[in-house]
């Protein structure tokens, strides 16, 4: 793992990618604290530019180091703050209905947590935002590639170039359309997800089983019949 001075040296100029694949480049340089614990990385970006990322967006694979996109890094990390600020309201009120908790106790940790949900939502709307931005951008590199692929296959037909670079080039473009659409495919499930957790209630029965996964057991109610009761006479 390069996590610290010792060990990111083995890191030094391989292939830096995105969790989809694509390099963006190579890992160049660090940065570390006074500890050896490596704080960034420097990342050089088509031989022009150098970027650094914290090392909390970095992982390390067979295939090289994965820098988590930072759309999809702040998205993971309000999606669990949502939850369980919501699961912890929802146990909360859940001891309180049964008294098993004192009403100062409650009012305290109620607001505490109330005010860090404030400030959860407010950063999940900037999260949304990013991710929204990201699906455009996804949606206009997808029309690109789809218009490329079109032209490409005219001058084929027409004649104008042979085959095996023709295939070579569509080859190209198909596996860059295909990891787009998993991409977006992704940014969605993001967008829904703390969407989702937004609208998670708080009532302590239905939160706690839906933050599980469950969903409350239905009461049928007895039905009421308008029929006369029959009367059987015995003499």
């Amino acid at each position: 793992m390069c996590i610290t001075v010792e060990t990111i040296g083995e890191c030094l100029g391989k292939p830096v990618v995105d969790p989809y694949g694509r390099r963006l480049g190579f890992l160049v340089s660090f940065y570390s604290d006074v500890d050896g614990r490596v704080k960034s990385i420097e990342v050089n970006i088509g031989d022009f530019e150098y970027r650094e990322i914290p090392v909390d967006r970095v992982k390390v694979s067979p295939e090289g180091i994965v820098v988590i996109p930072e759309y999809e890094y702040e998205a993971v990390i309000v999606e669990n703050r949502l939850k369980n600020i919501k699961g912890r309201l929802a146990s909360l009120e859940e001891l309180y209905s049964k008294k098993e908790i004192a009403t100062h106790v409650y009012e305290s940790l109620k607001k505490k947590l109330e005010e860090e949900l404030a400030v959860v939502k407010a950063k999940s709307k900037e999260v949304k935002d990013a991710l929204r931005r990201r699906l455009h951008e996804i949606e206009d590199q997808v029309a690109e590639v789809e218009r490329s692929m079109g032209a490409l296959k005219t001058s084929y037909l027409a004649g104008e170039i042979s085959e095996k670079p023709y295939l070579t080039a569509l080859d190209i473009m198909k596996k860059s359309l295909e990891t787009l659409l998993r991409e977006k495919d992704n940014v969605k499930k993001h967008i829904d997800k703390i969407e989702s957790l937004e609208a998670l209630p708080l009532a302590p029965a239905i939160g706690l089983q839906q933050a599980a996964g469950t969903q409350p057991a239905k009461t049928t109610p007895q039905s009421q019949s308008t029929q006369p009761m029959n009367v059987v006479v015995v003499e």
